[in-house]
């Protein structure tokens, strides 16, 4: 098996600005990542909010000592904790970059939305998972979605409110995520925090409170759901929107037994879909080998004639 020796840190802290972002979190993890054994070099990536830190240990470490190093950066990012901002999410620890998809199927449909197309991909995963030699089913694409809460300066300042206020009052929600942005004009405030539409019916129900006056979110904000915007990234297949599943087979098992028992879980897959939904193959990896084998049977077989 190839042994990946990359891991990627992440850290996401809302609303702070690039140098905060440097000088209390990325300066203070590089120098603990220092101390990885095999360590071969550390990259980061910092903007507003968020960073992104890259460690690759040598070429020539074995896939036990790699896997020694990987536990070690965990250790060690933990270490630190304490010495990080209140407020940061994360750090994040990624190192399944060894994974290799056998199949990769599209989801898409004209009129569907990506959170109708991400629950179709979700069963199809959840399907995938019960099928013999998978060991993950990853889904690819799909779009965040976000609820948005619109507000004006003036009713905030009628109200003795302030934008930290209503930031208190969101991350108090328990069933919010609280990373977010925060985005201020002249006459308007705008916080956007991760969730979908039944906890922006619940986040209109907030109360904020100022001295003895309690005010009901929903009835100074404009609640509402969808998708992030503007958006990281997008799939298309064929012009289409598209949601994508990935299949990782899990060792010990034969690439083409477990494409033929992917191809048949696909097969109940799509018998269940609403009217205007496709599933696409987009990889093959079984068939790649099926043809590969074939060749070369035809070229041994071809050589033995030759030599007979």
């Amino acid at each position: 098996d190839f042994t990946f020796r990359v891991m990627v840190v992440q850290a996401i802290w809302p609303g702070a600005s690039i140098q905060d972002m440097e000088d209390q979190v990325v300066n203070k993890i590089e120098r603990k990542l220092q101390e990885t054994p095999h360590l071969d070099f550390v990259r980061s990536y910092t903007r507003a909010g968020s960073a992104i830190i890259t460690l690759q240990v040598k070429g020539d470490t074995n896939a036990e000592e790699v896997k020694d190093a990987f536990y070690q950066v965990r250790k060690k990012v933990g270490d630190i904790s304490n010495e990080l901002p209140q407020g940061l999410l994360g750090p994040y620890f990624n190192d399944e970059f060894g994974d290799t998809f056998i199949t990769l199927h599209s989801i898409s449909g004209d009129g569907f939305t990506y959170p109708e197309l991400k629950k179709f991909a979700i069963q199809a995963r959840d399907m995938l998972l019960t099928t013999p030699g998978v060991e993950k089913a990853v889904i690819i694409g799909d779009q965040p979605e976000k609820i948005y809460i619109d507000v004006s300066s003036k009713a905030l300042a009628e109200r003795g409110l302030t934008i930290v206020d209503l930031q208190n009052a969101v991350k108090g929600q328990n069933a919010v995520d609280p990373a977010g942005s925060v985005d201020t004009g002249l006459r308007s405030v705008r916080i956007s925090v991760e969730g979908d539409v039944t906890k922006a019916a619940d986040i209109r129900e907030l109360r904020l409170r100022s001295g003895n006056q309690v005010t009901r979110l929903g009835d100074i904000a404009t609640v509402s759901s969808g998708l992030e915007d503007p958006y990281e990234r997008k799939y298309r297949f064929n012009g289409h929107e598209s949601v994508q599943v990935g299949v990782v087979m899990a060792k010990g098992f034969n690439v083409r037994d477990v494409g033929k028992d992917v191809e048949a879980t696909y097969q109940r897959f799509e018998a269940g879909l609403p009217y205007g939904v496709s599933v696409d193959q987009i990889s093959d990896q079984p068939e790649v080998v099926k043809d590969a084998v074939s060749e070369f049977m035809e070229a041994l077989g071809e050589a033995l004639l030759i030599v007979l």
